[in-house]
């Protein structure tokens, strides 16, 4: 059975980020890709544009107001509210809301294919999240972490394992995303999930790691992108508690870059040792995983185009 597939998402990323998005859910069978984005001025739009089943949103002033928003409200808010415009102008399917650097990854089969299969009584469908690392290798396979023990965190982040607790290890959220039927009435649209007026998450069915299903999360693309997004992370509480409290001191501290370079090492680049330890305290996953043959599949006239990062200013 054929089902409609929306996916819906607010980004500001690198331009070869947003090709690989398009590229990954047009091949998992979306119907119509909605890219909202926060810079109207994205060099993606004019690549973009013709594009069959993506629409793009430039966030002007006027669009903003629009869904009842201006830019001086934070990110998250805006967000929501946008993808709830969307979301509220769908009648049929399925409506999949998720960040620029989030990849459903379902083994063997395609998210519109497992869609198809899904029973009649579930609403809403939570995919968990495994959230990518760097490691030494330059070339290989792609690593993730998954949500670990208390005792793994304290194993592996030996240095501020009070950090990593609170997330199970992860430096991004541990929701992961849900993918929800179009229709329903009286919901609000939230980061994770869409919820019902008395914010219930209208989540009937997870699926995780015993599924052969994730939720890729491209948290850290590096150390460039990661400090390029840091002051916008922190002023729309993309880090929270320990974390954020830590970050914030080294920004103010004396030696602010080298301080963050070291926290960004420990948290995100795992040499063979702190690889190891992933796998042994079952915590790991890795995939062949080219995104950039997608891409040249689909935009092999776009090769020449570089890769602009997007601005993070706060």
């Amino acid at each position: 059975m054929r089902v409609m597939l929306t996916v819906a998402a607010v980004l500001k990323e690198t331009l070869q980020t947003t090709l690989q998005f398009v590229s990954w859910y047009l091949a998992q069978g979306a119907d119509e890709i909605i890219l909202c984005f926060d810079d109207p001025q994205d060099p993606a739009i004019e690549v973009l544009k013709g594009i069959d089943r993506v629409r793009c949103v430039p966030c002007t002033p006027k669009f903003w107001a629009s869904v009842g928003m201006t830019m001086t409200r934070r990110f998250t808010r805006r967000q929501n509210r946008a993808i709830q415009s969307f979301y509220y102008a769908q009648t049929d399917g399925w409506f999949l809301h998720v960040d620029g650097d989030e990849l459903v990854y379902l083994k063997g089969r395609t998210l519109a294919e497992e869609l198809a299969h899904v029973p009649d009584d579930v609403r809403g469908l939570r995919i968990l999240p495994a959230e990518n690392i760097q490691t030494v290798e330059a070339e290989g396979a792609t690593h993730f972490r998954l949500p670990m023990s208390r005792r793994a965190v304290r194993r592996i982040y030996s240095e501020r394992p009070g950090a990593m607790q609170k997330r199970q290890g992860l430096s991004g959220h541990l929701e992961g995303k849900a993918v929800t039927r179009a229709g329903l009435e009286g919901v609000k649209m939230r980061q994770h999930s869409v919820h019902l007026a008395g914010g219930e998450p209208v989540v009937d069915l997870t699926l995780g790691p015993e599924d052969d299903a994730y939720l890729l999360h491209f948290f850290d693309q590096g150390y460039e992108i990661w400090r390029s997004k840091l002051e916008w992370r922190l002023s729309s509480s993309g880090y929270r508690g320990l974390v954020d409290a830590a970050l914030r001191e080294m920004l103010a501290g004396p030696t602010p870059e080298t301080a963050l370079r070291a926290f960004y090492d420990h948290m995100h680049l795992f040499d063979d040792t702190r690889l190891h330890q992933l796998k042994k305290n079952g915590a790991h996953f890795s995939l062949d995983l080219n995104r950039n043959a997608l891409v040249q599949r689909n935009f092999s006239d776009l090769s020449d185009l570089s890769d602009r990062p997007a601005s993070y200013a706060a």
